[in-house]
């Protein structure tokens, strides 16, 4: 029962507690509050309309203008000195990008982004130490970002970061294989790889480095592998990816789980979160094989995926029921490995 009582105040944190002024160590944020001026000076044009995909073979790194529609954005590519990247973030205080090169094994940052022209080679403005061997998702949160270290047992690495700077913070082993995470407030979700387990860690943003005990764990009725998630707090909507089987290319599928907090807290006793408080989106006409990677955005009524299989992009609108939906766009993202939104 403690476990429980632990977990509805942690639900109210996540919703209320996003608006943390100092780091976890108690230490000013670096001016992350201060950067109004530099923000100011991102093009209107790209501020808040992009979406940003990440590439585990081309070197390159793809970014789409939505400010016109879904079906139809505009695109550019820049060229980094890395082929092998995966979890991308985008810091709007400061224009930068931070991305994990899984080539040098380090989480790099990329300035000035928003003033970027297609097909610009691009060289990261700061490097982190090389702390993970074999870096997935990651999640940026305050002046930090949290890296996946997919091994086993699976491990956790956050850093301080600005575009100039990055610097090993804390590591933390979580005795599971883990493929992404996202950060919310002061607690973490992750995916536990290879399951379909959804894992919850209440109050991460005080976690010490160590050993790091989860609150929860609660398996997705119907859902084979999970890869990636998102989260929104302001509509309570968990989006989780299913990739299927890996070798196969066709077997993809989302889930969307409106009303997330109630029904995860409600399946902690069986351990499961049944088909009936799900949306799936599955079928032929998705174009999902290996959705590797999501983003959710409520207030564009859209669902953004890295789709590993096809190589591509995919914009779903939120869908009100599951079925076998047509993507709204898809284009090719050769080698896409990780998405994220600025909006």
């Amino acid at each position: 029962m403690r476990t429980i009582q632990l977990f509805a105040c942690g639900f109210m944190a996540l919703t209320l507690s996003n608006c943390q002024t100092e780091s976890v160590d108690g230490t000013p944020m670096d001016g992350y509050n201060s950067m109004a001026s530099k923000s100011a000076k991102i093009s209107e044009k790209m501020e808040g309309h992009s979406v940003y995909v990440s590439s585990n073979t081309s070197g390159m790194l793809s970014i789409f203008n939505i400010h016109e529609s879904l079906e139809m954005p505009s695109m550019k590519s820049l060229s980094l000195p890395y082929m092998d990247a995966d979890g991308v973030e985008y810091d709007a205080n400061r224009d930068a990008i931070y991305q994990v090169n899984r080539s040098d094994k380090a989480l790099v940052a990329l300035s000035n982004i928003a003033e970027a022209k297609g097909g610009d080679a691009m060289v990261p403005t700061a490097m982190g130490p090389s702390t993970f061997e074999n870096g997935r998702g990651s999640a940026l949160y305050n002046n930090k970002v949290v890296v996946v270290d997919d091994v086993t047992p699976g491990k956790l690495v956050s850093y301080h970061v600005n575009e100039d700077v990055i610097t090993d913070f804390r590591q933390y082993h979580v005795g599971f294989e883990v493929w992404d995470v996202h950060v919310n407030g002061k607690d973490l979700w992750a995916i536990e790889d290879v399951t379909s387990n959804l894992v919850y860690f209440e109050n991460f943003h005080n976690a010490k480095s160590g050993d790091l005990m989860y609150t929860a764990k609660v398996a997705i009725e119907g859902l084979v592998r999970t890869h990636g998630l998102d989260y929104d707090a302001m509509t309570d909507t968990m989006v989780l990816t299913d990739i299927g089987s890996a070798g196969v290319a066709d077997d993809g599928a989302l889930v969307i789980i409106h009303d997330f907090s109630s029904k995860f807290m409600a399946a902690i006793d069986s351990g499961m979160l049944m088909m009936d408080d799900q949306i799936r989106i599955e079928g032929d006409m998705t174009e999902l094989g290996n959705p590797v990677d999501v983003a959710v955005s409520p207030d564009k009524g859209a669902i953004f995926v890295a789709e590993r299989a096809q190589q591509k992009l995919l914009i779903f609108e939120m869908p009100m029921s599951g079925g076998n939906y047509a993507p709204v766009y898809s284009t090719a993202v050769p080698g896409a490995s990780s998405v994220t939104i600025d909006f």
